[in-house]
């Protein structure tokens, strides 16, 4: 039997079952990232989080121990998001058999990491909170690594002949710096983030093209 329900909701007192606890669970996620973007995780209490929610407190403990336990809930989320998002891209460019199609692979990777930070305010808490969490930050480094391995089979499967110790090391640093520049342009005014991104893209094709001796 598979351990991996266990392991994503390990961080939950409880997981909501029924469809009434589903809702209450998913309004207490939703005010929690609003109120994180609006105030900032550190001033916002679970007291506070169920007040907004209108929900008891004791809900709010029911299912979340620690306000940690939201942030990684939200965490999870955003990473299955991208995970699923990234699979589906992948699936595309290992059907169309064209290293070339890598430099799009590249915008969309950026394009769908910037999207889903932007979706709230929130998030640049959120990345400050996982960055002073030590469980936190070990899960997210392991994702980023399980990203890469991703991408990396992905041009093995089109290129075999190609050094796989070079292109494991070519798809983490894309994925990090994919992930990292972009976390840290979200407080940055929008013309000037543009910009930033535009260059990421740019430098990212450029490695991979020359790594590829395309």
């Amino acid at each position: 039997m598979s351990s991996e329900p266990e392991v994503q909701h390990a961080h939950l007192k409880r997981v909501p079952r029924q469809e009434r606890s589903q809702q209450r669970f998913e309004t207490i996620v939703a005010v929690a990232l609003r109120l994180f973007g609006e105030h900032g995780y550190e001033a916002v209490s679970m007291r506070e989080i169920a007040r907004e929610a209108e929900c008891p407190i004791a809900s709010v403990y029911q299912y979340f121990p620690t306000k940690q336990a939201i942030v990684k809930e939200i965490w999870v989320r955003y990473s299955q998001a991208v995970r699923a998002a990234l699979a589906e891209d992948l699936q595309r460019f290992v059907e169309a058999r064209r290293l070339e199609g890598g430099e799009e692979l590249i915008e969309r990777m950026v394009d769908l990491i910037t999207e889903l930070q932007l979706s709230s305010p929130a998030y640049v808490e959120v990345w400050g909170c996982i960055a002073a969490t030590p469980e936190l930050r070990v899960l997210n480094d392991q994702d980023t690594l399980n990203s890469a391995a991703l991408i990396a089979e992905a041009v093995m499967a089109i290129r075999p002949e190609a050094d796989r110790e070079r292109m494991e090391g070519l798809t983490l640093m894309l994925t990090e710096a994919a992930s990292s520049i972009t976390k840290l342009t979200l407080s940055l005014p929008e013309s000037q983030r543009i910009r930033i991104i535009g260059q990421l893209k740019e430098s990212m094709k450029i490695l991979f093209r020359a790594t590829l001796g395309l």
